[in-house]
């Protein structure tokens, strides 16, 4: 059995992380500045652990500059052998926030896209949302574990309670624009609401 002992996840880790990866492609700040809609000396702050990250903006350096997603990017953080068959546990997942700290997303186990799915918990303080947008057609399955959440994609909305489990399929919107996501979760409690959710193929 593997035990991998997760580091822990700060602003100055990350940082790290963020410029041993750009480093290790051969890429310039500018690159990663152009890709990602960020200003060079922003990515510069960033990558010297000057500037705070949410999931948010570093979902966006990882996905427009590397092409990674966040389980991908943990994975390789963590020297994760996707391929192997051994029994491995995870200690302390990572958890990251939104700008406000009213959403957490908790990684549980970091994954990529040779295991072809990404787990993840999603604590919703109440009145917040999780909003996300994907350049990529997949599914999520998930559940409530407690309260009760209203559930967004492109056109349509659905009401899941606690104990009730949902699955969906979510189209690209590649004309996505800052003003709206194509995938939204809401928390409609007055306390707050947890939900395990599963992503296929790994799009987080």
């Amino acid at each position: 059995m593997k035990v991998l002992n997760q580091p822990e996840l700060n602003g100055q880790f990350i940082a790290q992380q963020l410029k041993t990866l750009r480093l290790s492609m051969d890429k310039k700040i500018t690159e990663i500045a152009e890709a990602t809609g960020y200003a060079p000396s922003y990515i510069s702050l960033i990558e010297n652990g000057k500037r705070s990250l949410n999931y948010r903006i570093l979902r966006r350096i990882l996905l427009y500059g590397f092409g990674e997603t966040l389980s991908s990017f943990l994975a390789k953080v963590l020297n994760d052998d996707t391929t192997s068959h051994d029994t491995q546990v995870y200690k302390t997942p990572f958890k990251l926030y939104n700008e406000d700290k009213t959403v957490s997303a908790q990684i549980l186990i970091p994954m990529d896209i040779s295991r072809g799915i990404e787990l993840v918990k999603l604590t919703l303080l109440p009145g917040s949302s999780f909003e996300e947008e994907f350049k990529v057609d997949f599914k999520v399955h998930g559940a409530v574990l407690n309260g009760t959440v209203e559930i967004y994609y492109p056109d349509q909305k659905i009401e899941v309670s606690q104990n009730e489990s949902f699955t969906l399929s979510i189209r690209a919107d590649l004309n996505y624009s800052s003003i709206r996501s194509n995938f939204r979760i809401s928390n409609l409690s007055k306390s707050v609401a947890d939900i395990i959710v599963v992503f296929t193929p790994p799009v987080f």
